[in-house]
C-alpha cells in the first residue's frame, strides 16, 4: 500500500552507507518509522525534507504487520527555515519533537496532537514569543496533556471548586490534575507545592493560544514548570519521563 501524508520529522539515524531510518509523526497515521534508501548519496533530492524539525509531505510503502516501512518520496510542506537561525527557538523546537516522540505510541493518530505540534513549530519559526521561546514548549505540554485526556484544572480547586488566587502558594495534585485549596488534605507524595509566581503563570497559560503566545516566563519558573510537567505526564502515562531538552541557558549534570 502506498500512502501520502503530512509529517513532522522527529529524528533519524544512519542506516548503511547511503540510507537512513527516519522517525516521523504524521497527521493521519501517527508515529511511523521508514527507511529512506539512498538519501545520504549526493544524487538524493530528499535530504533537506527529511531532516528533524521539518514539516513535509511524505509518501511511503506501508507493509502490514511491520513496524518499519519504506520511504518513496518527500518534499517540504510547510517551510520553517528560521528555526535554525535562532538558538533559543532551535532548542525549543527540539524540545517539541522530543516530547512528541516520547509520549506518542506508534501508528496511533491524533489530529489534535498533530495540530498543536505544528502550531508550536510554526510559532517558534515566526518568533511569536521572542522574549521566552521556551514558553511555547510549556504551553504545548499543557495543550498536549488535554489532548491525551488528562488536562489540568488550574483556575479553581479540583475538589471544592473554590477559585484559586494567584497571590498565594498552592498545592498541585498529580492525581486530581490541578490545584487543591488549603481546606483539602492531600498526601504529599501525590502533590507538589508551587509558589504564587508559578500558579499565576499556569493560569495565564491556561488562557493562552499557541499561535498567539506572548508569555514571558522567568528562567527559574521555566525549570519549575518543566519539572511539574515531567512528573505530571509520568503519573498519568505510567512511564518515567525526563526530557533532555531543557530551557536554553540551563545546564544539567
Amino acid at each position: 500500500m502506498i500512502i501520502t501524508d503530512t509529517a513532522i520529522i522527529l529524528h533519524g539515524r544512519k542506516f548503511s552507507d547511503t540510507s537512513k531510518i527516519i522517525h516521523a509523526y504524521t497527521q493521519h497515521h501517527g508515529k511511523i518509522s521508514v527507511i529512506a534508501k539512498g538519501v545520504r548519496s549526493a544524487k538524493s533530492t530528499m535530504g533537506s525534507s527529511i531532516e528533524p524539525l521539518r514539516c513535509s509531505s511524505i509518501t511511503w510503502y506501508r507493509y502490514p504487520n511491520k513496524d518499519m516501512h519504506l520511504l518513496k518520496s518527500a518534499e517540504i510542506a510547510i517551510p520553517m527555515h528560521n528555526l535554525t537561525s535562532n538558538y533559543e527557538c532551535l532548542m525549543s523546537s527540539m524540545g517539541i519533537v522530543e516530547i512528541l516522540s516520547s509520549t506518542q505510541e506508534p501508528e496511533e493518530p491524533n489530529q489534535g496532537i498533530f495540530d498543536i505540534a505544528t502550531q508550536a513549530l510554526i510559532a517558534l519559526n515566526e518568533d511569536k514569543c521572542h522574549e521566552t521561546p521556551y514558553a511555547i514548549v510549556l504551553l504545548f505540554l499543557m495543550h498536549l496533556a488535554k489532548a491525551m485526556g488528562f488536562g489540568m484544572n488550574v483556575q479553581s480547586c479540583c475538589v471544592t471548586g473554590e477559585v484559586i488566587s494567584i497571590d498565594e502558594d498552592c498545592l498541585f495534585s498529580f492525581e486530581k490534575g490541578g490545584f487543591i485549596s488549603d481546606s483539602v488534605s492531600m498526601p504529599q507524595s501525590e502533590s507538589i507545592l508551587l509558589n504564587s509566581s508559578a500558579v499565576g503563570i499556569l493560569q495565564e497559560m491556561d488562557q493562552s493560544m499557541i499561535n498567539t503566545c506572548s508569555l514571558h516566563i522567568p528562567i527559574q519558573e521555566q525549570v519549575t514548570l518543566l519539572s511539574l510537567f515531567q512528573r505530571y505526564f509520568s503519573f498519568h502515562s505510567h512511564k518515567s519521563y525526563r526530557w533532555n531538552t531543557y530551557p536554553p541557558g540551563i545546564t544539567t549534570s
